[in-house]
């Protein structure tokens, strides 16, 4: 198989979806490329354990082929390996983002298996036609691929702006152009003002909370006493984590992200509704386990139904059952989570 590999840079997509949904590549199916969220490779548990090159299926434009996905399967040791490539019917140059690490999430109630919805792109030029590019390789345990029975695999996918031909430094360049961090550190035509409980003012713009979260949208209308008075003081919220979570909406990102609090993070992102911010956080907390935090970690997971984060977690203390003897396993006071961790560790 001749390769091309593409050069990368990260991004996101939040949006989830089910087999039935026209953004999910499944075999024969007609799916836009335009459109195009999801790849799904059913029967993975079956497919890791045979290994072979497997066809995923592919988008279309209109009724046209356009991109077909494909992987081949590997296991090395007790590693199991999923290489991804893609194949252009026509001579192009493309861009195509994909799942950009192996990080899992589980749905148990749909059986499926979602890979990190933050995505890498990759840049390929001048690709010959019908030509089978390598993507990434995703790498999984023994105890993630049990997690695959009776499930589907869901890869992240798309093909940003639907840009062929258009070079990453443009693409960059757009992102940088709409990039609204200078109005917070600048903030030119505000009208309203934020303060924390340890007295840090902000001077923010309605239109962009309200764009972000429904939550401020609401506190915000016209008949409320903090839209009226255009103040707000958050009474548990400090200048720091309230300076997070601003950046977050003004930017799309947390630059900082060694000095965050992403445990706190988390919690403005379920109060008012962030749901890129409350995945960005889970990713970050995931990042962070460790020996002294693991089960933290978990019970904050279990308090904000972050299942990502539940699922992280639960697997580094198995991985690592010498957690089991730190003093915070015995603070936990959730029966509940108690016994989910018990039938987790069982498995």
């Amino acid at each position: 198989m001749s390769e091309a590999v593409g050069e990368g840079s990260c991004s996101k997509k939040t949006k989830k979806t089910d087999a039935s949904d026209p953004e999910v590549v499944l075999g024969h199916r007609v799916v836009q490329t335009r459109d195009v969220k999801w790849l799904c490779v059913p029967d993975i548990y079956q497919k890791l354990h045979r290994p072979n090159l497997y066809d995923i299926g592919g988008t279309y434009m209109h009724e046209v082929a356009d991109y077909w996905f494909m992987f081949k399967s590997e296991q090395v040791g007790n590693i199991f390996l999923l290489h991804l490539f893609i194949c252009n019917h026509t001579e192009s140059c493309f861009t195509v983002a994909v799942s950009c690490n192996s990080t899992l999430k589980v749905d148990k109630k749909n059986k499926i298996v979602y890979l990190q919805q933050y995505h890498k792109e990759f840049e390929f030029k001048k690709v010959p036609e019908m030509f089978h590019s390598y993507l990434t390789t995703y790498n999984f345990t023994d105890i993630d691929v049990e997690l695959f029975k009776d499930k589907n695999l869901y890869i992240a996918v798309n093909f940003p702006c639907d840009t062929k031909g258009i070079s990453l430094d443009v693409i960059n360049r757009i992102k940088i152009n709409h990039d609204c961090g200078a109005l917070l550190t600048d903030p030119i035509d505000s009208d309203f003002t934020i303060e924390s409980a340890d007295g840090g003012k902000f001077k923010i713009h309605k239109v962009i909370l309200a764009a972000h979260s429904e939550v401020f949208k609401a506190m915000l209308k016209e008949e409320t006493a903090e839209s009226q008075n255009s103040y707000v003081k958050l009474v548990d919220v400090s200048e720091e984590d309230l300076r997070g979570m601003l950046e977050y909406i003004y930017t799309g990102t947390v630059k900082d992200v060694e000095n965050v609090n992403f445990a706190n993070l988390l919690m403005l992102a379920d109060r008012y509704n962030l749901q890129g911010l409350c995945e960005l956080s889970q990713y970050a907390l995931s990042e962070q386990l460790g020996l002294d935090n693991a089960f933290d970690i978990l019970v904050i997971s279990d308090m904000y139904d972050s299942d990502f984060l539940k699922n992280e977690a639960l697997k580094f203390i198995k991985t690592n059952p010498e957690v089991l003897d730190c003093a915070t396993f015995k603070e936990i006071n959730s029966p509940a989570l108690i016994r989910e961790l018990c039938t987790y560790l069982a498995k």
